[in-house]
């Protein structure tokens, strides 16, 4: 939907209004859908929301912020050649990042400006005088914006650090009063607003509703983030929350059974939603709908390339092409998972030679000009190896390999190099979670990603373990602090 007057917070820039007074001109024109005259009616509001849905699209688009940093930040993935017209992406990669990054600056722009639309919703939500047909609709519409808000907060805390924290709709002129918050008054402010947004959704949708945020899901991000403030005790009460609901299923085909088709399952073009899906992003395909971008995004770059089973050529941007690393990581009977989360390469059709080119086959989808693949950026496997990781009871993370015909934690035949539970939880996120945007994250939080990295040859030190704040907030506003870089 289109948004009114929006405000740039991030940059401190804050799109100049020009306005006129209501005696030199009519400020709502009969003729023209305004602000003023939305956010009249029911159906209105919720379009309003259903807005704040596309802003998760943008926090997790590819080369979004949590794919920067979580994805290409980390060693699961390196640039074999890029279309890219910059060396932003490289920059990345190789951990030389500078405050003028571009990819950087657009991500924080995006995130402000997605907090606004948040925030403009909650706002219009509070003082509507809108009479809805079901009261508890207009709660459940609140929580949602809240949600999507406190999750954004989220990822930028875990990015940047300490980062400004607009509640409200702001103006230009107020937007200079905003600077860094500390992390505790941070993520305390998150904690407190995904409470509130638990208690009023609902468990589950039915119809064309399926897919919105439930209450699940909202506990879901609740156990990441007390897992990242180091809080065990309540993420596992989270987390047990989800278990016990019985609610998901790693049985995400539905056939009865659990096993290595249900991993496949979930990455299928036209799976959406599955019994093993806690929060997804909703794609469409076809011409002007709402497409998904990450296997263009993530295709060799490559004149050749095309997508197995086809012979239409195509060329991807060619970024997060998997490591060797990453490809070792996987155990040789863990055969599905490495050929979905890493496809070695490609037939040359002219030459008739194999291209080694890996990629990642988690966003498949033949329909290749129009893809409409969803996104499960939490899965019931993320919650059960949390959940081991909280609880240190192996039981859920062998769960998730036995899913895949992979012997137990301490059971015979299970790879001695990983010796701990903790080491062991590792890698199972690593090999079952690859390209899903969680592996630097995953290392930072266990205090293990300059150990991991540093052994590997990355250039990382403590201090590039946050991206360093874009240069174009600061020079508006240079009462802005930066991070170490």
């Amino acid at each position: 939907m289109k948004h009114f007057k929006q405000y740039i917070i991030g940059t401190f820039l804050a799109v100049s209004a020009f306005s006129c007074s209501e005696t030199e001109l009519d400020q709502y024109p009969e003729t023209k859908l305004t602000e003023g005259k939305f956010y009249t009616t029911e159906a209105q509001i919720i379009q309003a929301v259903n807005d704040v849905y596309r802003q998760l699209n943008r926090t997790y688009a590819a080369s979004g912020l949590v794919d920067l940093y979580g994805e290409l930040y980390s060693d699961n993935t390196y640039i074999e050649f890029s279309g890219g017209a910059t060396t932003f992406e490289d920059d990345i990669k190789a951990f030389r990042i500078q405050p003028n990054n571009g990819l950087i600056q657009t991500a924080w722009n995006n995130a402000y400006n997605s907090i606004y639309i948040c925030n403009n919703a909650i706002e219009q939500l509070e003082k509507t005088t809108v009479q809805f047909s079901n009261p508890a609709l207009k709660e459940r519409l609140k929580a949602e914006a809240v949600f999507v808000r406190s999750l954004i907060f989220f990822n930028m805390a875990r990015v940047w650090g300490e980062i400004p924290l607009p509640l409200k709709v702001v103006t230009a002129d107020e937007s200079y009063t905003f600077l860094r918050e500390k992390k505790e008054t941070v993520y305390q402010q998150i904690i407190t607003d995904l409470k509130s947004s638990k208690a009023a959704l609902p468990v589950s949708y039915t119809g064309s509703d399926v897919g919105r945020l439930t209450k699940y899901a909202a506990a879901a991000v609740l156990a990441e983030v007390y897992l990242t403030i180091g809080d065990k005790t309540n993420a596992g009460t989270e987390l047990k929350e989800i278990i016990d609901s019985k609610v998901y299923s790693l049985d995400a085909n539905k056939d009865g059974k659990i096993n290595s088709t249900d991993y496949a399952f979930n990455f299928q073009p036209g799976t959406k939603n599955s019994p093993e899906s806690i929060l997804e992003l909703q794609f469409l395909a076809g011409q002007n709908a709402v497409n998904s971008n990450y296997q263009q995004t993530y295709t060799p770059y490559h004149w050749a390339f095309h997508l197995p089973g086809s012979t239409e050529t195509f060329r991807g941007t060619g970024l997060n092409t998997p490591t060797k690393d990453l490809v070792n990581e996987f155990e040789a009977a863990d055969s599905v998972r490495k050929n979905i989360s890493v496809y070695p390469g490609y037939l040359n059709l002219e030459t008739g030679t194999f291209v080694e080119y890996p990629f990642t086959q988690k966003f498949y989808d033949p329909n290749w000009r129009y893809p409409g693949q969803n996104f499960e950026l939490i899965r019931y496997a993320d919650v059960l190896l949390s959940y081991s990781e909280v609880t240190g009871d192996p039981a859920c993370l062998n769960q998730v390999r036995e899913r895949v015909g992979l012997p137990g934690f301490g059971k015979t035949g299970y790879p001695a190099k990983y010796s701990t539970l903790a080491l062991a939880i590792e890698h199972e996120r690593r090999t079952e979670l690859s390209f899903e945007f969680h592996r630097f994250f995953d290392l930072v939080r266990t205090g293990r990603a300059v150990e991991v990295l540093k052994a590997k040859g990355f250039n990382i030190t403590e201090s590039k373990l946050h991206f360093p704040i874009p240069q174009s907030a600061i020079d508006v506003n240079p009462k802005l602090t930066q991070n170490t870089y």
